[in-house]
């Protein structure tokens, strides 16, 4: 009984701690004229700038407290996953939450990006089309190096990944 209290306790302090974090560090915005994602726009006017700027601030606010939310969801999710006896209702539950709220962040950032793209003129638009699919969605999926090995030093490497052998061997076998 002690052990379920404790837990219960670890748990809420676990969340409390991490919502308090994520409210607590806000996003602080490049220097100079185009922050974020319009960082690199040439030419953009002091109008446009405005309108962009005043679309982004309610944006990242509401961002930051869906960010929050998730984090909550798994720190919740890590407490119901390490329990003696894991109930897997629970955790199909909360797993569908966090897929909800990636869902509703997801939309609401491409929302946001359609919104500044008819703020900004043809050439604008194109260089902002292009950063941002060099950013990826905005959960991790941009084209950093990870395990793209694009810059391996190994001289085995094909510069694919590490499973680039096995997919071509599977493509092959179809």
């Amino acid at each position: 009984m002690k052990t379920l209290n404790l837990k219960t306790i670890a748990s809420i302090a676990l969340i409390l701690f991490v919502s308090i974090t994520a409210f607590a560090q806000e996003p602080q915005p490049a220097q100079g004229k185009g922050r974020g994602m319009c960082a690199n726009i040439p030419n953009l006017t002091d109008e446009q700038q405005k309108k962009i700027d005043a679309l982004t601030i309610p944006h990242r606010k509401e961002m930051q407290v869906l960010r929050a939310q998730m984090k909550e969801k798994q720190a919740h999710l890590e407490t119901l996953r390490i329990a003696d006896n894991a109930d897997m209702t629970a955790i199909n539950k909360t797993i569908d939450e966090i897929s909800a709220l990636k869902t509703t962040m997801m939309k609401k950032r491409e929302a946001h990006k359609q919104e500044i793209r008819k703020i900004l003129n043809d050439e604008q638009r194109l260089i902002f089309d292009a950063q941002s699919n060099k950013r990826g969605n905005g959960n991790g999926n941009g084209q950093g190096k990870g395990m793209h090995h694009k810059n391996c030093q190994n001289p085995k490497c094909d510069g694919k990944g590490p499973n680039s052998q096995r997919i071509d061997q599977m493509e092959q076998a179809k």
